[in-house]
């Protein structure tokens, strides 16, 4: 991905240099200072998309795309009454089972998804999208552990346009089993849990999150195809966590057991 003409707030660059000099010194989350914040969303997707180009000048890639706060648990504990989009940018996808390591994390956290692959691009001049058109542009699905990284956040001080900004948090994806792409009303009924050394440490199901995982994607493509920006086939798209954001400690593992799609391990290193 490339900056293009498309960024327009003012200080995008400067916003974007801001956030990728406090991600490289390890400085704990801070929203937007005043003179960098923007007034609307089309300002702080600006500002997202110059702050990836430089993670990518820094060695990560991405993957495609996440769709935050997709579910109202996750919109009350953050004090944000919105999803939001963002890149999945990291240098690798992982595979389940895998190891994340703590240390390239201000703080881990985890979500509980599920990833749709696109076959097709969706591009700028199709929103809004139909729901047909949403489905038929999927080629497989996957249960996935979101990581993101809050890096120590004060929640009590979020707002939209700041984590906008800061990429919606994502630290990168942990892949279970590909599947064909399942049915809308079946991942809609699916359930998931999630456990921490064996111990149930939450629970949804599919509807949680924006009713069923095509939805979530449907708000996405709609949300950044009016931005200009293009869903290109092969791109993953995390559709939004299911289960409240876990916080593990170095030595945990994580299982993610998902009834239509299967598991996902993960231990923190």
């Amino acid at each position: 991905m490339k900056e293009t003409a498309m960024t327009r707030f003012d200080h995008a660059d400067d916003a974007a240099t801001w956030l990728d000099e406090a991600h490289r010194a390890g400085r704990r989350y801070e929203p937007l200072p005043d003179r960098f914040r923007p007034a609307d969303l089309a300002g702080a997707y600006d500002i997202q998309r110059a702050f990836v180009a430089r993670l990518e000048k820094r060695g990560r890639a991405v993957h495609g795309w996440k769709i935050a706060l997709t579910a109202e648990t996750m919109q009350q504990m953050v004090g944000i009454d919105r999803a939001v989009g963002g890149r999945i940018a990291a240098p690798a996808i992982l595979e389940s089972p895998a190891e994340i390591r703590a240390a390239d994390h201000g703080r881990v956290c985890i979500e509980c998804e599920v990833a749709l692959r696109l076959g097709r691009d969706l591009a700028p001049g199709g929103a809004p999208f139909a729901e047909g058109e949403i489905i038929a542009a999927v080629d497989a699905c996957a249960a996935a552990f979101e990581i993101a990284d809050d890096r120590n956040a004060d929640y009590a001080t979020l707002d939209a346009m700041s984590l906008i900004a800061d990429n919606a948090w994502n630290g990168g994806m942990v892949l279970g089993q590909i599947h064909p792409p399942a049915d809308p009303a079946e991942l809609a009924a699916a359930t998931a849990v999630l456990e921490e050394d064996g111990v149930e440490a939450g629970r949804g199901e599919g509807r949680d999150a924006m009713g069923h995982p095509y939805a979530g994607l449907r708000f996405l493509a709609d949300e950044m195809t009016a931005r200009g920006e293009t869903l290109r086939a092969g791109d993953w798209v995390l559709t939004g966590t299911v289960i409240r954001t876990r916080f593990p400690a170095v030595g945990q593992t994580l299982i993610y057991r998902h009834s239509l799609l299967g598991e996902v391990r993960a231990r923190i290193v």
